[in-house]
């Protein structure tokens, strides 16, 4: 029953016995209450039908206040729980972008709940994803797309710059979009590494040599990055090349290997004229001893072998050791591809 039916049929009820109750014409009663002080007694004379009445309407008022309060109490605790159910709901969408929550939550059993999923990770799964919660579903369809390979706005979900999402995001973004990965790289400092090099390997690939010269004073160079940037300057023409001393130093600015750099002179031979190519590489060995190997591969590979001797001549007996067993076997009119040399 409503709680506006309880009253009116209560209201009526009471009307209905107070009026039998009053046509009985049971007379008076009168009431004598001792108060305890002398000679003072408290006495009341009423209707007998009163005396029967008014217990019951005072039963009723306090049967309303009683319900009204355990109303009212059930009410906010349905609404505390009502809240405590939206904002798990938020804890699980800030787990779904990998961030914490730290709203409070009124409900002892749910909050509990809340600590145990600020714990968790949870991964979105590709596929139909649905429910009552239209932010959830738009969280979820992000996420989906991100790990999709596409780039999606996030500023409305406030991630941190260190937040994977919000990483593999700028990733997509640079894939889909070279002048933003140009962008990138004339403002590094304000990304992570990994964006950085994938920037780099961005605009190596789309952008002209001089569009990545043009940011190149902006970045630390890694091995990698600066074997893809002297392949590039390799395959450029004449004119667009970067100069011997330039080229110098970017691998003396890096801890290049011997096989690194037999890559990179590879990469030179099939542009660079001969004489460029052997100085270059003849300097390179002169500023440091421990690249004197790729020296005699470039001496090998153009047949230089008075300077190659010269080398290994002057050279200690465990030193180059390969390369005098090649020069032995070329004397002996043996010959094997510089391919096959195993070096450091």
């Amino acid at each position: 029953m409503g709680f506006k039916k309880y009253i009116i049929a209560t209201i009526v009820l009471l009307g209905l016995v107070s009026g039998f109750v009053y046509s009985l014409d049971l007379g008076t009663y009168t009431l004598d209450i001792d108060t305890g002080i002398k000679d003072v007694v408290f006495t009341q004379t009423l209707p007998i039908f009163v005396w029967l009445i008014v217990p019951a309407i005072l039963l009723f008022v306090a049967t309303i206040f009683h319900m009204v309060f355990y109303g009212s109490k059930g009410y906010f605790q349905r609404k505390a729980q009502l809240s405590d159910i939206n904002t798990l709901e938020e804890y699980i969408q800030n787990r779904i972008l990998n961030k914490t929550s730290s709203k409070r939550i009124k409900t002892q059993e749910l909050s509990n709940l809340a600590n145990i999923l600020n714990q968790l990770e949870i991964n979105v799964q590709n596929g139909n994803f649905e429910c009552k919660n239209a932010k959830l579903n738009e969280v979820v369809n992000m996420v989906n797309d991100i790990n999709n390979n596409k780039f999606v706005s996030l500023k409305s979900l406030k991630l941190e710059e260190n937040n994977n999402l919000e990483l593999k995001n700028i990733l997509n973004r640079i894939d889909s979009d070279d002048n933003f990965a140009y962008e990138v790289l004339k403002t590094p400092a304000k990304y992570e590494s990994n964006v950085v090099n994938h920037a780099f390997n961005n605009v190596i690939e789309n952008k002209s040599l001089e569009r990545v010269k043009s940011v190149l004073e902006n970045l630390t160079l890694s091995n990698d990055m600066v074997l893809k940037l002297l392949l590039k300057d390799s395959k450029a023409t004449a004119e667009q090349r970067f100069t011997n001393s330039e080229i110098l130093r970017y691998i003396q600015d890096n801890k290049l290997s011997n096989k690194e750099l037999i890559e990179i002179a590879r990469n030179y031979k099939r542009t660079m004229q001969p004489e460029q190519l052997i100085k270059l590489f003849e300097d390179l060995s002169a500023a440091d001893e421990s690249k004197t190997e790729s020296y005699l591969y470039v001496l090998f590979e153009y047949e230089m072998l008075t300077n190659i001797k010269e080398i290994l001549i002057n050279s200690q007996k465990d030193e180059y050791i390969v390369f005098k067993a090649l020069m032995d076997l070329k004397d002996a009119g043996k010959h094997y591809s510089l391919e096959s040399l195993k070096l450091s």
